[in-house]
């Protein structure tokens, strides 16, 4: 029997993940599944590109920041044509496919060791940090009717302690 395990990415980056997830392969007696990957969004342009290259499936630019945190972390308003992403633009970013597990990388600088304890918990990173949420969000009310059997969220050790209102 040959199943398929479908697959998304928020804040993909340039595809590591999906990259790992595409030569994923199970085998347990006499079922076999293999992976389909689905999309992956960032807001990075040239990471879409690599993603898009490297993956064959191509990616979505995106800025998932809602307006507030966006001015936070830029320091200034968006430009004119910005709007926030919604649910459909998730939807759509996935093929408008429920996948079965969405890897989530978001930003994590403000987490990590990167970063001196005091320009961690400046407004620029806190609101960086906040993606963290807001894609959890995003993804649950895209799939609230069809919900994402699995949602794997991966991140830096110190999130336990610099981030551990966010995760209250």
């Amino acid at each position: 029997m040959n199943n398929v395990i479908t697959h998304a990415h928020l804040f993909c980056g340039a595809a590591g993940g999906a990259l790992g997830f595409q030569r994923a392969h199970a085998r347990v007696g006499t079922i076999d599944a293999r992976m389909r990957l689905l999309g992956g969004i960032d807001v990075d342009p040239a990471a879409i590109r690599d993603f898009s290259r490297l993956t064959g499936v191509q990616g979505t630019v995106l800025d998932l920041f809602d307006r507030e945190d966006y001015e936070a972390f830029h320091g200034a308003p968006p430009p004119s044509d910005w709007r926030p992403a919604g649910v459909d633009d998730i939807r759509r970013a996935f093929g408008n496919e429920t996948p079965d597990i969405v890897f989530q990388s978001s930003p994590c600088k403000g987490f990590s060791g990167l970063l001196s304890g005091k320009s961690s918990k400046s407004v620029k990173y806190i609101a960086l940090n906040r993606l963290a949420l807001r894609g959890i969000a995003l993804l649950l009310a895209a799939y609230a009717d069809d919900p994402i059997p699995l949602i794997l969220f991966e991140n830096v050790p110190r999130i336990a302690s610099r981030g551990r209102d966010l995760l209250d």
